[in-house]
């Protein structure tokens, strides 16, 4: 029987794949728990424009995102902390920091998608991946300085 999934379900696939299941796993499992309706009729039309309009929104994010990280990738943030002995910060620039940093240039960005390993704590000049887009992960320049 060929039924279309409405959740994710484990080792079979993902919401909104249409998939061929044996009619007693269906009937019995898949359908009186709201996991997939059946593959006919209406259902199948109403998922075949779901595919397309799901490719829509997909490319038209892409898009989005490709001039997001064209704007992230030419940004130079440069930020004043205060400097104690030996160049050590006060504290630290941590992806909450450059998160709002990136947002006051309009670039609103998730601070969990700042690819940042640990906090940065000392002067210099580095390079921080944002993931934007599924392979999309440009890099954006921070420069550390004293401030004042």
């Amino acid at each position: 029987m060929k039924v279309i999934l409405t959740k994710d379900v484990d080792k079979l696939g993902r919401s909104g794949d249409m998939k061929t299941v044996a009619d007693g796993f269906a009937t019995n499992f898949l359908i009186p728990n709201k996991l997939a309706v059946p593959a006919a009729g209406g259902a199948f039309r109403a998922w075949q424009h779901d595919i397309a309009s799901r490719e829509e929104k997909r490319a038209k994010e892409r898009g989005e995102a490709e001039i997001a990280a064209t704007r992230i990738g030419s940004t130079t943030l440069t930020m004043g902390v205060k400097v104690g002995e030996g160049g050590k910060l006060y504290g630290s620039i941590t992806t909450k920091e450059i998160a709002e940093a990136l947002a006051r240039r309009g670039i609103v960005v998730d601070r969990h998608k700042i690819e940042l390993d640990e906090p940065l704590k000392s002067l210099g000049t580095y390079k921080v991946a944002v993931k934007v887009f599924s392979g999309l992960t440009p890099e954006v320049t921070v420069v550390v300085e004293p401030k004042g």
